[in-house]
């Protein structure tokens, strides 16, 4: 190994080892996971016991990659498999540098080739995401390596691309898009080869056999191949109204009472706005600058390969088109996440342009041009730094482990002295579930998922308290949908409702509402931070609202 080689790994692993501070300054090793990183730890706990089954809106890859690990504990405390999986997630993500690396050599040299694993190692919002155990991490690293092979040019590792888009459709349900910008990129650059559709059988082949299992077992499980519960249910005019009326959320129902110009405006303007405003907010704090700059010299690029150059724009464009109809409905950022690497690619050419070629009025000498890097690595780790420390009103932050343990205090207690179906409107109850499985009698181990098609499913049971999905656009419809369903508490708190909006304007007039009857103030039982109400729906009082309204 020569020095130049030794002096890229000694900076690989510098910046490896301040990328892991940053990832674990984003979370507390106290607090158990409780969104959608607990379902994947209960899956991954059902999977190290053998039993296999597949989620009925997500793909089964990211629980089955931490199943074995799981194996190797045996510990009735359910903290240790929940910090475990955010210790794999981070894992997964900190060597996740190292093929960045090597895909940004396919377009710049060595120094510049660190720059991008600098902008990608930095990134708050993957060092963010990868704290919390979810399925990004490997996603993204999967998805870096199939990018890679295929640009190796070298038909050994087409054919381990392909392979690894069967991998990445496993990890995620959107992930069938791998495949699409796979085809794509081979029939552009390889058209010409003489075996182009014989090696491209192959790749198919090859692809198939590896996610053939994920389709036998949802034949197994849910009679139908390709069943998803999403499926057509993503046509809804809003996330609430897909999760509690799915029948009223399919594409045939939507034109039936709409016209096609409606349904372009609400799927795909609404889907493109969507994508764009949460590109722009995912950008900072320095992406944001050097995007639009890389995105206009890659229209002309020099230093690198114009088919590597095309291949990044189909993964970019393909992505975001598959993704037009989701956003318009599940405005969620994390569906951009997997686009980070390639949008650094992008982000790094403007700073290679700057400093191989200087600008009109002036160049740089070999030693300036070294010092304007470590400047602009510098600077990278500092913006890094703030926007993940929230040093700034915007950016992360530690979490507020006072808040988050009043919530879980709260929640227990609520589940300790409540009885009926609840619907809680923000954040402060999202221990529920959590709370539900570890005070399970037989152990949080005996947990089972449900299997069923509707992933949201009714388990009230006498005695017990759970939570149920209501939707309305206003609170009296949203007492009307709860009548229907046996919803009997509602909370909230004057925190921002993404899907009840007019919670806010209530929280201070509860004395108001006639139909709910404030049973618990978090507040009033001595919580500093935690501020949230619990109501019970008088339905009587809530019958005779309505008859004097009517009658006004």
């Amino acid at each position: 190994m020569n020095n130049k080689s030794k002096k890229i790994i000694l900076v690989l692993v510098c910046i490896a080892i301040i990328s892991l501070f940053l990832k674990l300054y984003t979370f507390d090793f106290s607090i158990p996971v409780h969104f959608d990183n607990l379902k994947y730890s209960l899956d991954a706990l059902q999977y190290s016991q053998g039993d296999y089954f597949i989620s009925q809106k997500k793909n089964p890859g990211w629980p089955l990659f931490i199943s074995p690990f799981y194996m190797m504990i045996n510990s009735e405390n359910f903290m240790d498999y929940s910090n475990l999986i955010r210790i794999l997630s981070i894992s997964v993500s900190t060597i996740s540098i190292i093929p960045m690396y090597l895909l940004a050599k396919r377009f710049f040299n060595e120094k510049f080739s660190l720059v991008a694993v600098a902008l990608f190692a930095f990134e708050p919002h993957l060092n963010y995401i990868s704290g919390q155990g979810m399925s990004e991490s490997l996603f993204i690293l999967v998805f870096i390596l199939s990018i890679y092979f295929i640009l190796k040019q070298e038909i050994k590792y087409i054919y381990l691309s392909f392979i690894l888009a069967g991998v990445f459709w496993w990890i995620r349900l959107e992930g069938f898009y791998l495949i699409i910008i796979l085809s794509i990129i081979y029939f552009i650059n390889y058209k010409n080869s003489k075996y182009s559709l014989r090696n491209f059988s192959i790749c198919i082949i090859l692809f198939l056999i590896v996610v053939s299992p994920m389709f036998i077992q949802r034949d197994i499980q849910y009679g139908d191949p390709f069943y998803v519960w999403y499926g057509e249910t993503l046509f809804s005019e809003n996330y609430g109204i897909l999760v509690t009326s799915p029948d009223n959320a399919s594409v045939n129902k939507y034109l039936e009472e709409n016209n096609f110009i409606s349904f372009l405006d609400r799927f795909i303007v609404q889907g493109a706005f969507n994508i764009v405003e949460n590109l722009v907010k995912i950008s900072f704090p320095y992406l944001i600058i050097l995007i639009p700059f890389g995105l206009m010299f890659s229209l002309r690029p020099v230093g690198q390969k114009i088919g590597f150059i095309k291949s990044n724009w189909i993964i970019i464009l393909t992505t975001l088109a598959i993704l037009l109809i989701p956003f318009s409905t599940i405005a969620d950022r994390r569906f951009l996440f997997p686009l980070f690497p390639f949008l650094i690619i992008f982000a790094t050419i403007p700073i290679q342009r700057v400093v191989e070629y200087g600008l009109s009025t002036f160049s740089f000498s070999q030693a300036k041009k070294n010092y304007f890097l470590i400047i602009v690595g510098v600077l990278i780790l500092i913006l890094g730094t703030i926007f993940t420390l929230g040093i700034t009103s915007y950016g992360y932050g530690a979490p507020d482990t006072v808040l988050q343990n009043e919530e879980i205090q709260f929640t227990e207690f609520l589940y300790e002295n409540l009885d009926g179906r609840l619907l809680h409107t923000s954040n402060e109850i999202e221990f529920l579930k959590y709370i539900q499985v570890i005070k399970l009698d037989e152990g949080f181990k005996s947990f089972e998922s449900f299997r069923g098609k509707n992933p949201y499913p009714d388990t009230y049971s006498s005695g017990k308290l759970t939570q149920i999905w209501v939707y309305g656009n206003s609170m009296e419809e949203l007492i009307e949908n709860g009548k229907k369903v046996g919803l009997k508490y509602i909370s909230y708190s004057n925190n921002d409702s993404y899907f009840f909006p007019f919670f806010k304007d209530n929280f201070s007039k509860d004395d108001q509402i006639p139909y709910l009857n404030k049973i618990i103030d978090a507040k009033e039982l001595g919580y500093k931070k935690l501020q949230t109400k619990i109501f019970e729906i008088d339905y009587k009082e809530f019958d005779l609202f309505q008859k004097t309204k009517l009658q006004k």
